[in-house]
């Protein structure tokens, strides 16, 4: 593991805004999202059974698309094995992140089974009741709630502890780096708007399914993007960890550019790579949002800020 860490931390005065970002986070989780647990893991629609029907059934839905409909659809949806119940599962599980199928399924005329696309329908309908009950739903940003107030409010929004974690790492360590060199408004600005930029790339990337995104991620990638850009001249410290063994971790100092190679194309190509709504639930379109963002102002600062004549 590598890490950024321009700053050491040893005066936490000069950090307002980054502390106070950081324990808002920490704050909304405790206070919402801690011990919530989800309604829909009871869900018929999420057992072996439930999935199978679910991919068979968008299979009917895919074909009865127009042909530029279906063009648009991922790849793979084509490749998998109508024969092997896992393939099929995938793909219900692919279904039920599809906005369009969900929403339409109740008026889709379906082959097969009545009695079983029936109760199919019902289950359907309890799902998607639990699902826009869940706290993550509520707070969220998605297309099915594009409010202006979700826009503020995913980017304070966390999963579980781990989801909270990760990124209070890098909001604090980036954060502290970017207050020192733009001001505790620099960070407020970028953070919030790098949210906003992040919300765009999602919605218009990966928008089309129902999975509400939240996380301050896209917060981050703006921060990280605006340090490197804004901030290359000089080496900056790096904390690096491969054991606990004594010369297998400690700083080392590297060029602020390696930030884009390390984390930043990271994001491209898991996004380019990943199979649209699978994998691990993390919105790199999102990433590359805040990440574009952060790149812009940090040009702009670069441009403005002023330099040392030598004489």
């Amino acid at each position: 593991m590598i890490l950024p860490c321009p700053e050491n931390f040893k005066e936490f005065s000069r950090l307002p805004l980054t502390w106070t970002l950081a324990i808002l986070n920490i704050f909304i989780f405790l206070l919402i999202f801690s011990g919530n647990k989800s309604a829909l893991s009871t869900s018929s629609m999420l057992n072996r059974d439930g999935l199978t029907l679910t991919g068979r059934l968008y299979f009917q839905y895919i074909e009865s698309l127009s042909e530029k409909s279906r063009a648009d659809k991922p790849t793979w949806i084509q490749q998998i094995n109508r024969q092997d119940p896992e393939q099929i599962g995938v793909l219900g599980a692919y279904a039920l992140r599809d906005a369009q199928f969900v929403n339409g399924a109740e008026k889709m005329a379906f082959k097969g089974d009545q009695v079983q696309i029936s109760q199919w329908r019902e289950d359907l309908a309890e799902f998607k009741k639990k699902y826009q009950e869940q706290i993550l739903f509520r707070f969220g940003i998605s297309s099915s709630d594009k409010s202006p107030l979700a826009w503020i409010t995913y980017q304070f929004s966390h999963s579980n502890w781990l989801h909270l974690f990760s990124n209070l790492i890098f909001l604090i360590v980036m954060g502290a780096a970017v207050e020192t060199l733009a001001g505790g408004f620099g960070v407020l600005l970028i953070y919030v708007f790098g949210g906003f930029a992040g919300a765009v790339g999602f919605l218009w990337l990966e928008g089309q399914g129902t999975v509400p995104m939240v996380g301050a991620s896209a917060s981050v990638s703006a921060l990280l993007a605006f340090y490197c850009i804004a901030e290359t001249r000089m080496r900056v410290r790096f904390i690096y960890f491969l054991s606990p063994i004594p010369g297998h971790w400690g700083p080392i100092y590297l060029p602020t550019l390696l930030i884009i190679p390390l984390f930043l194309l990271v994001d491209l190509g898991s996004l380019l790579s990943n199979p649209e709504g699978l994998g691990g639930g993390v919105a790199y379109a999102a990433h590359l949002g805040g990440t574009v963002f952060g790149a812009v102002i940090g040009c702009l600062f670069r441009l403005r800020r002023p330099t040392v004549v030598a004489s």
